[in-house]
């Protein structure tokens, strides 16, 4: 358990980040440091808003604010982080505020990673397709070859232009989905979220990344990913392309993995209740042991058996210790690679 842990800090793809209550910095990993050099020597004790470039301090703080209203649940938040003068990096994320062995609130825990070059590949994809819909005949192979589902949709939600592979993950024939409108294939329930997602085309003229389902032809969910950009066309109608991707087997493996870490937290719970008894066992005896006369060679023998049975004591605990910090990124999978896969 300990090295799974010591795995995670240590990684070099993964970033972990701790602030104070007051947001200042007060553990960074060594990978988040290096990368992010540039911003100081040591990023310990910067104010962490200073680490984000300036016009998505207010996505930071709400997200914040989230995790104040449920302590320990993880949410997830895409920052810019500042490079250069005309430039930053995507960093995907998943905040959770940490409580302490009172339940009061003690730090904000940060895990993530660079997305910049998914970002920079989805800008390049979806320019790509804007253009298919200027010239239908030149591109329209490379439209329909794409692994991943593109459509095209009027502002009101109705699919106007869909490649096959959207086609194939629906269920529908074209000449269905065409006379249909992503409201029709979305869950109520995901009404509130795609009012935000409207917003945000409407405020910056793209949406996403945006995790939802779409229900198939056949009523079953289908988890998905979905990118999206505001394009004028040549008659000046706005239109919304969109990336589709079905992230179904991410999710699959999401769960092996938080089966994986159910497992782990059964091995530290025995490791607590179980092996901890004969230990303090163990040491009771002892301490009767000191409490009686015996010789000398016997007593440095029960000395031995004191040092060595605190020592594991102390390993046992320090174990449970580190798999409890091992529950706090237990979904990280799912964020951590959703927009890496698309």
């Amino acid at each position: 358990m300990s090295k799974v842990v010591d795995a995670i800090y240590n990684s070099n793809y993964i970033y972990v980040v701790k602030t104070n209550l007051e947001g200042f910095i007060t553990y960074v990993s060594p990978h988040f440091q290096k990368k992010f050099e540039y911003l100081s020597n040591n990023l310990v004790g910067m104010f962490s808003l200073d680490t984000v470039y300036v016009e998505d301090h207010q996505k930071c703080t709400d997200v914040i604010q989230l995790c104040f209203s449920q302590p320990e649940k993880p949410f997830p938040v895409v920052l810019r982080k500042p490079y250069s003068s005309n430039s930053f990096l995507w960093t995907q994320w998943e905040f959770s505020l940490q409580l302490n062995d009172n339940n009061e609130p003690q730090e904000i825990l940060c895990i993530g990673h660079d997305i910049t070059h998914v970002e920079e590949l989805n800008e390049q994809t979806i320019s790509m397709n804007a253009l298919l819909l200027e010239n239908q005949t030149k591109y329209s192979n490379l439209f329909e070859l794409s692994p991943v589902g593109i459509a095209v949709n009027s502002m009101d939600g109705t699919y106007l232009e869909v490649n096959t592979a959207l086609l194939q993950m629906t269920g529908y024939t074209k000449e269905e989905l065409l006379s249909l409108s992503y409201w029709d294939l979305t869950p109520s329930s995901y009404e509130e979220q795609e009012q935000e997602q409207i917003r945000s085309l409407y405020d910056t003229g793209s949406y996403g990344p945006y995790e939802k389902v779409y229900i198939h032809k056949k009523g079953q969910p289908i988890p998905i990913l979905l990118h999206g950009r505001l394009v004028i066309d040549k008659s000046g109608k706005a239109r919304i392309w969109s990336i589709i991707q079905d992230i179904s087997k991410v999710k699959e493996r999401e769960q092996i993995i938080i089966e994986q870490n159910s497992k782990l937290k059964e091995i530290a719970y025995t490791q607590s209740h179980v092996i901890r008894h004969p230990v303090s066992n163990i040491l009771g005896a002892v301490d009767l042991l000191e409490n009686e006369e015996i010789p000398s060679n016997i007593q440095l023998l029960v000395e031995m058996l004191k040092i060595s049975a605190k020592q594991l004591d102390d390993i046992i605990r320090d174990t449970v210790l580190k798999s409890r910090a091992l529950e706090t990124i237990e979904e990280e999978t799912s964020p951590l690679h959703k927009k890496d896969s698309a």
